[in-house]
């Protein structure tokens, strides 16, 4: 430490980074490695891994190679990243499935929705309209957001523009802050809300972003000290998103007129698994990968079939087709779980029924009447909640209303849905169909119990995505170009 100049600044020089303080004691960042960071750039801990001040003001921050702190004497907790905290999109893990549960390993989102559902419990707090903050966007429309630590000391969170364009949120300030390619972008993507998915790619000590892009697999390395990030790409196109299977993503793609599942060999190159029995015309509409650990496998729910990887003394990846030239609806929800296995909704020109989709599978498929849209554990038939997708109800008890229940995201644990509800007097089609504003509810409830929900005129409004940072849940609506947060 040493004096540098008349206002009794000191220099701290600590490993690669410089520290300054100044005559109150207060401690600012200069340089890490020669280099000063932007002075945009203000969550230290993410960036650097320092310690907050205790009891201090927001923003204060203390160099990470403190273990106490100067003025109280606290010991100061070193910051890490929680991969509890983490959030990936479609819903949650990073999965198709919108079952958050113990396997998920989503504690911080279940704190949070348990402390903000009692805190709306008491009205005298205020409802979710009058709760929410709003936050300002980079994008209007066409963002995916993710919580994960890429390049830093804890959790960040991301916006991932349909373009292609990458941001990094600034909790200190509240700002948006983009980060730019060097070398090749990581262009844009066409797949759907709920097809859309990310890993998270464990290389060389520092985690990774496995996405699919329209030209091809894309593993993200972020820097925020330089806000850049440069990309491993391996051309192709795209098929679906990339999914998580026993400590590796892979995701599948189409290659020199091949289909193969493909997973990064390092952050230098790719590794290919062919997929049987391919059928390229019919590998389409793809959901997010929905992983069944049972089985060692991850599985594509598709239109005319689903594709499959399994781990076994190899990796085998293969396409199934559906029977007799059934179809899938995969946005209208993932199969449903049992202690049986998965099981999926499939439309046949004599009906629909749930088919086992486990491999040596000998039960029956189940019939049902009517649609389903499904959290892969409770199923919808409009306003009616089914514990078993082929179950009954009594309709002199519960009638029948034509509302759609869209669930985006269910707590089984807790027993808390998150979704929206609308007034509908047509088919579940043309709800899909429909592409104008319509008056949309979007709830957060004790299934069973009371219910909050904040109003929006939305088009396409399962185009929305609720997540969970920083002690808030947040939720995010495409058509209206608006993002709200309420602090638990």
């Amino acid at each position: 430490m040493e004096i540098v100049n008349n206002d009794r600044t000191y220099v701290w020089q600590l490993g690669n980074q410089e520290w300054l303080q100044s005559c109150d004691g207060t401690f600012s960042l200069n340089t890490v490695a020669g280099r000063k960071p932007a002075a945009e750039l203000v969550d230290l801990d993410f960036l650097v891994g320092a310690s907050p001040v205790p009891d201090g003001a927001p923003g204060n921050y203390l160099p990470p190679a403190f273990s106490v702190c100067p003025t109280s004497g606290k010991t100061l907790s070193k910051v890490v990243y929680q991969p509890a905290r983490r959030w990936l999109p479609p819903y949650g893990d990073g999965s198709g499935s919108r079952v958050i549960n113990e396997r998920s390993k989503l504690n911080a989102a279940e704190d949070i929705s348990s402390r903000l559902y009692a805190q709306l419990l008491d009205t005298r707090q205020g409802d979710l309209n009058s709760r929410k903050q709003i936050i300002e966007l980079p994008r209007k429309n066409g963002l995916n957001f993710l919580v994960a630590n890429l390049g830093g000391h804890r959790e960040a969170l991301y916006a991932l523009s349909r373009e292609g364009s990458l941001f990094l949120w600034q909790r200190g300030s509240g700002k948006w802050l983009e980060l730019l390619p060097t070398g090749e972008p990581i262009g844009r993507s066409r797949l759907e809300n709920w097809a859309w998915s990310v890993s998270l790619h464990q290389e060389e000590n520092a985690q990774h972003l496995l996405l699919s892009s329209d030209s091809g697999a894309t593993l993200v390395t972020v820097d925020p000290l330089t806000l850049r990030y440069q990309t491993l790409r391996d051309d192709g196109g795209p098929l679906g998103g990339p999914g998580m299977l026993e400590g590796c993503s892979y995701l599948p793609q189409l290659k020199s007129g091949h289909v193969f599942i493909v997973y990064p060999a390092s952050l230098y190159g790719w590794h290919r698994c062919p997929v049987e029995d391919a059928d390229l015309e019919r590998m389409t509409r793809l959901s997010a990968p929905i992983l069944d650990a049972a089985s060692r496998r991850l599985l594509w729910i598709g239109e005319h079939g689903y594709l499959s990887l399994t781990q076994g003394s190899e990796l085998k990846a293969q396409w199934h087709r559906w029977p007799n030239n059934a179809t899938a609806k995969p946005e209208q929800g993932p199969p449903f779980l049992d202690g049986r296995g998965l099981w999926q909704l499939i439309f046949e020109t004599d009906g629909q029924r749930y088919l086992q989709l486990d491999p040596g599978a000998t039960d029956l498929p189940m019939p049902i009447k009517g649609y389903r849209l499904s959290t892969g554990h409770l199923s919808f038939k409009y306003n009616i909640r089914l514990e078993l997708p082929w179950g009954e109800h009594d309709e002199n008890i519960e009638p029948t209303t034509r509302d759609v229940v869209y669930p985006f995201i269910e707590f089984t644990t807790q027993k808390r849905l998150l979704s929206l509800r609308v007034k509908q007097s047509s088919t579940l089609e043309a709800f899909f169909e429909n592409r104008q504003p319509m008056d949309v509810d979007y709830c957060f409830e004790q299934i069973g119990d009371q219910q909050f929900s904040i109003r929006a005129r939305a088009s396409e409004p399962w185009n929305a995505q609720w997540f969970f940072f920083d002690n808030a849940m947040w939720l995010y609506i495409d058509s209206c170009g608006a993002l709200y947060r309420w602090n638990a």
